[in-house]
């Protein structure tokens, strides 16, 4: 008898120790799933690509009371001359709306933007160069300027990134800047 419970306890033991390892196994696995990278960059919603393009039509039609209503109050919008320090920089919702006012004053301009991509996403990881996090667009334009009876267009790119309630925080523009330089003889964009 004393062989038998022997057996049965070695058997029992063995058995134990194997269901013990089979958990742990089990436990690996779901600490090796749960620990999955963080994607720099995801899809968003097209509702923000939608804010995107609705934004350059009122700022093409010069409609600026209604665009300001598109704008967070701190809104910052960077030119596309010198780098991340060095960029002139409108910083403030009354001080863009000035801007631009001013701009369709004194020079009877008209812009248009055309051809426009729109890809909305989320970024997760901030670059080395904004340090931006959150939801925005990028955004792909022609953008045509019109003095009197001269025009110029370029290919531009825009980063539109928005904050929780849905305004944009930031816009970040990137193109040639030198047929609009030839054409207005002045750089746009200068703050000064």
């Amino acid at each position: 008898m004393g062989t038998l419970n022997n057996i049965f306890l070695k058997t029992g033991f063995i058995f134990c120790a194997l269901l013990f390892i089979s958990c742990n196994e089990n436990k690996k696995e779901d600490s090796v799933m749960a620990e999955q990278e963080i994607p720099m960059l995801e899809a968003a919603s097209q509702e923000y690509a939608d804010l995107a393009q609705k934004t350059l039509e009122l700022l093409s039609e010069f409609d600026l009371e209604t665009w300001k209503e598109y704008l967070a109050d701190d809104v910052e919008w960077y030119w596309p001359d010198g780098n991340s320090e060095t960029r002139n920089t409108i910083k403030g919702k009354e001080e863009l709306i000035t801007w631009w006012k001013n701009w369709k004053e004194t020079t009877g301009g008209q812009i248009s933007f055309t051809n426009n991509t729109f890809l909305p996403i989320k970024i997760n990881t901030a670059s080395n160069y904004y340090k931006l996090v959150g939801t925005g667009v990028l955004a792909y334009t022609d953008l045509t300027i019109s003095l009197q009876d001269k025009s110029t267009s370029v290919r531009q790119h825009i980063v539109f990134m928005f904050d929780e309630n849905k305004k944009i925080s930031h816009a970040l523009l990137y193109y040639d800047r030198t047929g609009i330089i030839e054409l207005t003889n002045v750089v746009i964009g200068e703050t000064e």
